[in-house]
């Protein structure tokens, strides 16, 4: 026996932190396969991932008696006399929370650990009622979810979408002004920390929308792109190198707020794009609807809404090609309400290639159905993932 094995037969001995982190890595390995797959025999474990059945099935019992693991049934394997014992995820092995605030109110999305989507739900809380009417929408609608969930086991992580920049060092809400969501500071780590007592990531809609993107959209081979939101507010989120970009403050791709050419005083891009006609009455947020009939008017044939969609188009085009000169992206990807409207493709393709340092691919991002709540999700499964290695005891 080796010495390695001598001191982890010791009864009272803790293991060697060398054998502790292959056990760690066996049963991650493991833990991905049944998530990726849902339902595993040990022999095709050990088959798949090139681990020896042994250390497999010392594997499977660990996270079976923790409670991560359930048999389900068996099936026979084609020789005599052995029958396979399938394995899949626990119904009670956990859930995580995504939650989405915005200007709209709350809306939340649970699933189990291997990210299939159990229920969502929203509540619509207008913000101009204030921060803390927000706060108390949000437990409102964080306790319904839990409710919902509560066969489901512990809450492993929460994960909160907001539609303004956050903080990096303390994850709160940063109010701007002239923003479409509530001009005060919200902390939904401090609002949910009795309710929800789980590890819970707070992050701007756009950035969630990105990382979306990254893991199941449009950007899935891509390491360094732009995710550009074009909605009632403005925003970019930047991956160079596969690492997001925050800056110091959590305010990088702030792109609403860039100065425009040619005004007196000089303008921010979202008072200029209001000035010409296309935001909401005193406020400089967009106004998705009127941009909208502009472009179906433009379609038409109404040569006057051609213009001012052509203007449009030029305004956030030259903006994105600054952005492309300074981060040097393999592609751009537009979302949100109005960049991902089809019409507006070409004209911001044409403006960018004519702008641009260098070439860069832009297209329509592929995640349309609230990718800001999906790349939250995303986020509270691989954190909720980790929890349940990091919880599972060496032995």
């Amino acid at each position: 026996m080796t010495d390695a094995a001598e001191a982890a037969a010791r009864p009272g001995d803790k293991p060697l932190p060398r054998l502790a982190l292959l056990r760690e890595m066996t049963d991650r390995t493991v833990l991905e396969q049944v998530f990726d797959q849902g339902r595993v025999t040990r022999a095709a474990l050990a088959e798949t991932t090139g681990i020896s059945k042994p250390t497999i099935s010392e594997s499977v019992r660990r996270l079976e008696s923790s409670g991560v693991l359930r048999a389900s049934g068996s099936n026979e394997t084609g020789r005599r006399g052995r029958v396979a014992t399938y394995y899949t995820l626990a119904p009670d092995a956990g859930h995580v929370l995504a939650v989405e605030v915005n200007q709209h109110g709350v809306r939340t999305l649970s699933a189990d650990l291997a990210g299939n989507p159990h229920g969502t739900a929203r509540l619509t809380t207008p913000t101009a009622e204030g921060t803390e009417a927000l706060a108390d929408a949000l437990r409102t609608a964080v306790a319904q979810a839990l409710r919902d969930r509560a066969d489901d086991g512990a809450l492993r992580a929460l994960a909160v979408s907001v539609a303004n920049p956050v903080a990096p060092q303390t994850r709160t809400v940063i109010a701007l002004p002239d923003s479409p969501f509530p001009e005060n500071t919200l902390d939904p780590r401090t609002v949910l920390a009795e309710l929800a007592p789980a590890p819970c990531l707070v992050d701007n809609d756009v950035n969630f929308a990105a990382l979306a993107e990254r893991r199941a959209g449009a950007a899935a081979d891509t390491h360094s792109f732009l995710y550009a939101y074009i909605g009632a507010g403005l925003g970019l989120s930047l991956y160079v190198g596969d690492q997001l970009i925050r800056g110091a403050h959590g305010l990088a791709g702030e792109i609403g707020y860039l100065n425009t050419a040619g005004t007196n005083p000089p303008l921010s891009l979202s008072n200029a794009l209001a000035r010409q006609g296309f935001g909401r009455p005193g406020s400089p947020a967009l106004d998705v609807g009127v941009v909208t009939e502009h472009l179906a008017r433009a379609a038409s044939g109404d040569t006057a809404a051609r213009a001012a969609v052509d203007s449009l188009s030029n305004a956030l085009g030259q903006a994105l090609a600054a952005a492309c000169t300074v981060v040097d992206p393999e592609l751009v990807l537009l979302g949100g309400p109005l960049g991902g409207l089809p019409e507006l493709l070409e004209p911001i393709r044409a403006t960018v290639a004519g702008a641009a340092f260098v070439p860069v691919r832009i297209e329509l991002g592929t995640v349309t159905d609230s990718p800001g709540l999906r790349g939250a999700l995303l986020a509270a499964v691989e954190a909720g993932r980790a929890g349940v290695l990091a919880s599972q005891p060496s032995r």
